[in-house]
């Protein structure tokens, strides 16, 4: 499973957003910065995310954008689904014979990797975040 650096771009988006929710609304700049994103590119993904419904932006000196549902109401599937034409495994055309047997493999991986996207959400992502930051504290060299 392969998926587009605009896919990709996309979940460090919503990852931040979801990190610094509390903090309020963050600004395009900060969050590429932050993120190493082209800030053309990161404008672009956030119209999308916001046609999406899972973000919204606020106008002004102080505006930026911020989750509009909670991140544990958001999936890594909702994200790819706005991101992705494909995520899955493909499926040959010609399901005769042994091409069968791969065609129903494609469909039981698409039917696991499906689940297992959709069940995982930014609340969650951002707990395995904290907890990755934290580990690195304790790594260092005397």
């Amino acid at each position: 499973m392969r998926i587009s650096s605009r896919s990709r771009y996309a979940l460090l988006t919503v990852l931040d957003l979801t990190i610094q929710r509390s903090a309020g609304v963050s600004k395009v700049h900060d969050i590429a910065r932050r993120q190493q994103i082209p800030q053309k590119f990161l404008e672009q993904i956030l119209l999308v995310l916001k046609s999406g419904g899972l973000v919204a932006s606020k106008r002004g000196a102080k505006g930026g954008y911020l989750l509009k549902k909670e991140p544990e109401t958001i999936s890594v599937a909702d994200v790819l689904a706005l991101t992705e034409d494909a995520v899955m495994a493909t499926e040959e055309d010609n399901n005769e014979g042994a091409n069968q047997i791969f065609a129903e493999v494609w469909t039981e991986i698409n039917t696991h990797v499906s689940a297992k996207l959709a069940g995982l959400d930014f609340q969650e992502l951002h707990a395995r975040a904290e907890k990755a930051q934290e580990s690195q504290l304790w790594q260092y060299t005397i």
